[in-house]
C-alpha cells in the first residue's frame, strides 16, 4: 500500500483537466461496488455542518451502511431508504436521546460493540462524539479512515471553557464538580481509538495541525462542501440587502453573544438563525434592542434566501471550518470573520476581518466593511464560494481513497 501521510492542501481540477488515468481512478473509487463501506456518524440528532459531511458521503458510498449513537429519522427524510444502524443507545426513551451531550459517556462503549466485521472499509465522521471507537476486522484488514471535524473539543483546547461556561440544567448541575475526572478518562479512550485510525482527513489546515498536536498523526486536508447552486442562484436574483446575518447553534464559543452585545449598541439590524443551550440567555441581553430579531430553527430551504438578503454575513468563532461561511459566499454575501481557525482558509482575502473576540475589534471591523460596501465585486465572492461545491468535496474524497489502492 502507498503511504499517504502527508498534511497538503489538495487542489481540485476541473474533470476537463484531469488526465485519463485520474479520470478513471475517480471513477472506480465513486463506485467503489467491490467493497463493504460503513459510514460512521458520531450522532444523527439535528443537522449542522458535521451531518452535512453524513449527507456528502452517503452521495459518494450509496451502498454503505451507516452506523451512528442515537439517530432521529424525523430531522433526516434524505436519509429514509439508507440502512441506518444505531448502539444500544437507540433504545433510551426519545427525550434522553435528543439531549445526546449528557450520553457522551457512554458514547465510547456503545460505539466499540457495533458489529463492523463485514466491512471492508470505515469512514468515520468525528468531532465529539467518539465515533472513531469503533472497532475494525483486522483479519480482514478493513482500513479505518478518520474524517476529523476537530480532536474532541472538550477533551482537548476547549476543556476550561465546557468545565465552567457550558450551560447546564438545574439538575444537571452537580455534574460539573466531577467534570475534570470524567473528561481524564475519556481522554485516555480517546487516544486509544486515535491509535487505531489507519488514516486521517482533516477539514482544515488548522484542524490537521490539531490532530498533529493532540494525536501525534498526521493528516491531509480536504475542504467540505456544500451545494452551492441554490445559493448562488438566490444571491443573484437578490437587489436589495438589508440585514447583517448569523446563522449557527447557539453555544458558547460560537459568540453569538457577542454579536448580541455590539449590534445593540450599533442599532443596526441583525438577524440570528438557530438554537441551543445559549439562545435564551441571548434573547435576554439583547432585551430592548428591536433591530436584532431571533429567527430560531431555519430549515435549509430557507438558508438561500436568508444569505441572499444579507449586506454581511458574521462568523465570530474560532471554528474548526465552518460551512456557513461558505453558504454565505455561495450567495455572493460578504463575510465578516474572526482571523483565527478555518475561516481563515476558506475566506481569507474574499472577507473582512477583526482580530480579537471583543466588541471593539469586530465593531472596527464592521466599521471597515461599511466603507468599502458599495465598491464590493460581489462576482468575486461568488466564485470563491463556487470553489466549495460538494462535487468537489466528493471528488477529492474519492481520490485520496483511490489513492490508498
Amino acid at each position: 500500500m502507498r503511504e499517504f501521510f502527508g498534511r497538503e492542501k489538495i487542489l481540485v481540477p476541473s474533470a476537463q483537466s484531469l488526465p485519463s488515468f485520474l479520470k478513471n481512478a475517480t471513477i472506480r473509487a465513486m463506485d467503489f461496488s467491490s467493497k463493504k463501506v460503513a459510514i460512521v456518524a458520531d450522532w444523527l440528532t439535528s443537522r449542522g455542518g458535521a451531518e452535512r459531511v453524513i449527507f456528502s458521503l452517503a452521495k459518494l458510498f450509496p451502498n454503505a451502511t451507516i452506523f451512528t449513537s442515537v439517530f432521529d429519522e424525523t430531522a433526516f427524510p434524505e436519509l429514509s431508504n439508507r440502512d441506518v444502524r444505531c448502539t444500544w443507545l437507540q433504545k433510551l426513551p426519545k427525550k434522553i436521546r435528543k439531549k445526546h451531550q449528557f450520553l457522551l459517556p457512554f458514547f465510547p462503549g456503545a460505539f466499540s460493540k457495533l458489529d463492523l466485521s463485514e466491512f471492508d472499509l470505515i469512514v468515520s465522521s468525528s468531532s465529539s462524539g467518539f465515533s472513531k471507537c469503533v472497532q475494525k476486522n483486522c483479519s480482514k484488514k478493513t482500513k479505518h479512515v478518520c474524517f476529523c471535524h476537530t480532536p474532541v473539543r472538550f477533551l482537548y483546547h476547549a476543556r476550561d471553557e465546557y468545565i465552567f461556561k457550558f450551560p447546564l440544567p438545574w439538575w444537571g448541575k452537580p455534574v460539573r464538580f466531577f467534570l475534570p475526572k470524567i473528561l481524564n478518562w475519556l481522554e485516555k479512550i480517546d487516544q486509544r481509538a486515535a491509535k487505531n485510525v489507519d488514516f486521517w482527513i482533516a477539514n482544515s489546515n488548522f484542524v490537521g495541525e490539531r490532530i498533529s498536536k493532540f494525536y501525534h498523526k498526521k493528516s491531509t486536508t480536504i475542504y467540505p462542501g456544500v451545494e452551492t447552486q441554490s445559493f448562488a442562484a438566490a444571491g443573484k436574483k437578490k437587489s436589495e440587502r438589508k440585514y447583517f446575518l448569523a446563522v449557527g447553534r447557539f453555544i458558547p464559543y460560537k459568540k453569538f453573544d457577542l454579536l448580541v452585545e455590539v449590534f445593540k449598541k450599533n442599532g443596526l439590524k441583525l438577524k440570528l438563525a438557530g438554537r441551543g443551550p445559549d439562545f435564551e440567555k441571548c434573547r435576554e441581553l439583547a432585551r430592548g434592542a428591536e433591530n436584532i430579531e431571533f429567527l430560531g430553527f431555519a430549515p435549509d430551504e430557507n438558508l438561500p434566501n436568508l444569505y441572499a438578503g444579507a449586506r454581511a454575513f458574521l462568523f465570530p468563532a474560532e471554528e474548526d471550518f465552518g460551512l456557513t461561511p461558505v453558504e454565505a459566499m455561495a450567495a455572493g454575501t460578504p463575510v465578516i470573520f474572526f482571523s483565527r481557525g478555518g475561516a481563515t482558509e476558506s475566506v481569507g482575502e474574499w472577507g473582512t476581518p477583526f482580530s480579537a473576540q471583543t466588541p471593539e475589534s469586530l465593531q472596527r471591523a464592521i466599521d471597515t466593511f461599511l466603507k468599502s460596501e458599495k465598491t464590493l465585486d460581489r462576482e468575486k465572492i461568488f466564485e470563491r464560494g463556487a470553489e466549495f461545491d460538494e462535487k468537489n468535496f466528493r471528488e477529492k474524497f474519492a481520490d485520496f481513497l483511490t489513492s490508498l489502492e
